[in-house]
């Protein structure tokens, strides 16, 4: 397993445990945290930022296709939950993005879809499950890529170096 499948694997299990206990705006937090984390790692240098989260969905994701709405809907809604735990952000307030409205069972997207429309709202609504699936999709789509290129792969590999890891205290304070 490489670093990136060892990543988005770690991502998964850290999202089933919140989900598990019913935490869905923290695993929504870690999983848009996550996409940010593999845009940067797609990147020649520097920061990630608002282009590289949007480019990066486009190209793995393809929100248009699987949930109707758009890569910077998703940005939007990954600021809204990140600045403020809300759907609501910047980019929905000035008209830029829909706010994203999640559903957490299939039984209830045709509900919130149905009350999004009464309560005249321009909200999008996306199962939870399909867009965790669809990250992890997308995931091994950016893996199976960089793979075909030997160049970008190293280049991906250099910058993944860099991410934080953690070693269990018993390895460090157990004595031979």
């Amino acid at each position: 397993m490489n670093a990136i499948e060892k990543f988005t694997v770690d991502t998964v299990d850290a999202i089933s445990k919140l989900v598990k206990e019913n935490l869905y705006t923290q695993a929504l937090i870690v999983l848009y945290s996550a996409i940010d984390t593999l845009a940067w790692a797609d990147l020649p240098n520097g920061d990630v930022y608002q282009k590289d989260f949007i480019a990066w969905v486009d190209k793995y994701i393809k929100p248009e296709s699987k949930f109707g709405c758009t890569a910077d809907d998703l940005y939007g809604a990954r600021c809204g939950l990140v600045h403020s735990s809300a759907a609501e952000s910047r980019k929905s307030r000035e008209g830029k993005a829909n706010e994203i409205w999640y559903a957490t069972s299939p039984a209830s997207i045709n509900v919130l879809q149905e009350y999004a429309k009464q309560v005249n709202e321009s909200a999008k609504v996306v199962y939870f499950t399909d867009l965790l699936e669809e990250f992890v999709n997308a995931s091994q789509k950016f893996c199976d890529e960089i793979a075909l290129d030997e160049a970008r792969q190293q280049a991906v590999n250099e910058r993944i170096r860099r991410w934080i890891r953690f070693v269990p205290t018993y390895t460090v304070t157990e004595k031979d």
